[in-house]
C-alpha cells in the first residue's frame, strides 16, 4: 500500500507543475524537437522570460532536458512520448472545454498530431 501512496503523490507533483496553459503548450511544442527560449516564445506568442521561467519549472521535474550547443542552449523533451500522451489526454477533458467546440478540440488535436508525426518521419 505505501508504494501505491508514493507513486500517487508524485504523478500528482507531475501534473500540479504541467498544469499551466503555457507549459502543456511548450511540452507539445517541443515535440517538434530541440528549440531555443527564443523559438518557442517566438511560436507561442510569449515572452522569453515567460517561456525561461516555465522550462525551468519542467527541467525541474524531469520533463525537459537542456544543451549547450556553442552559443545556443536547446531545449528538449526528456521523454518524447509524454506529448502524445497529452495529445491523447485531451479526449478526457473534452466535455469540461466549454469555450472550445468539438471541431476546435478536433483541429488542435489533428495539428499537434501533425507536428508530432513530423519529428517521426
Amino acid at each position: 500500500m505505501p508504494s501505491r501512496k508514493i507513486v500517487a503523490t508524485e504523478l500528482a507533483h507531475v501534473l500540479r507543475q504541467i498544469s499551466h496553459p503555457d507549459r502543456i503548450r511548450l511540452l507539445l511544442k517541443l515535440q517538434g524537437g530541440d528549440q531555443t527560449v527564443n523559438e518557442l516564445a517566438d511560436q507561442l506568442e510569449i515572452t522569453p522570460t515567460r517561456v525561461s521561467q516555465h522550462l525551468g519549472v519542467l527541467r525541474a521535474i524531469a520533463l525537459v532536458e537542456t544543451e549547450a550547443l556553442g552559443q545556443r542552449r536547446v531545449y528538449r523533451l526528456a521523454q518524447p512520448e509524454l506529448a502524445l500522451w497529452l495529445i491523447e489526454g485531451i479526449d478526457f477533458v473534452a466535455h469540461r472545454l466549454s469555450r472550445a467546440s468539438a471541431s476546435d478540440i478536433e483541429q488542435a488535436k489533428r495539428l499537434w498530431r501533425e507536428e508530432a508525426a513530423a519529428t517521426v518521419t
